[in-house]
């Protein structure tokens, strides 16, 4: 299921969300943030999350283990295939889910071009205002992993996986949630990026709740 959301209007405050998200994520919305009590976890717990960057930190667990084979998808590089560049790609929000206060987002990666390439490790990936059009805080972590090098024929598929708790479930003295219309994504070893849509709420706060990207894998998700 594609990454739908909120339609933005103020970076602020965050309209109602549409039918395709909440009917594949319950995310937290701003108004839980809107007062000084923590939010009540799936656990029942009340906490707030601690802010990135510190060693108590609520961790954010990998879900890869639990992925299935992926399907449509590259296969491990071969030597002498160059990396895949930005304008050779299409990027796209796959499937969407949520467990224990996370959200697991895959990016998808296409190759739109007639020929094979490569892409090994992390993605950069940032927030981006629905106001301004700027980044939103720090980019997504790269998890501590195996990269491994993926082959894309023309028209396979690879993705990597972003992980982040819920803006609801932070302190919002510390998150200031605003409104984002969907982030902005650059290829490893590239500097230019793809815009990809998909209004939501992220912390702005910078180094609050970052969140974390999975190296890139083979197939769709």
């Amino acid at each position: 299921m594609g990454f739908d959301g909120w339609t933005p209007s103020d970076d602020k405050v965050p309209m109602r969300p549409l039918a395709n998200l909440l009917a594949a994520v319950p995310l937290v919305l701003v108004a839980a943030c809107s007062n000084d009590e923590p939010p009540v976890t799936a656990d029942q717990q009340a906490t707030w999350v601690i802010p990135s960057g510190t060693a108590t930190e609520a961790p954010i667990p990998s879900n890869r283990t639990t992925e299935a084979t992926p399907s449509g998808g590259g296969t491990a590089a071969a030597a002498g295939v160059s990396r895949c560049h930005t304008g050779s790609l299409t990027a796209r929000t796959g499937g969407v889910e949520s467990t224990a206060g996370v959200l697991y987002l895959s990016l998808v990666f296409t190759n739109k071009s007639p020929e094979k390439c490569s892409l090994t490790g992390y993605p950069t990936v940032s927030w981006v205002s629905a106001k301004t059009g700027k980044t939103v805080n720090k980019p997504f972590a790269p998890d501590a992993g195996t990269a491994s090098p993926v082959v894309l024929e023309p028209g396979a598929q690879a993705h990597a996986t972003l992980a982040y708790h819920q803006p609801g479930e932070a302190d919002p003295a510390k998150c200031k949630p605003v409104t984002v219309k969907g982030y902005r994504v650059v290829p490893p070893r590239e500097s230019t990026s793809i815009f990809v849509t998909g209004a939501t709420v992220a912390c702005s706060s910078t180094g609050i709740n970052t969140g974390k990207v999975l190296a890139i894998i083979a197939g769709a998700k």
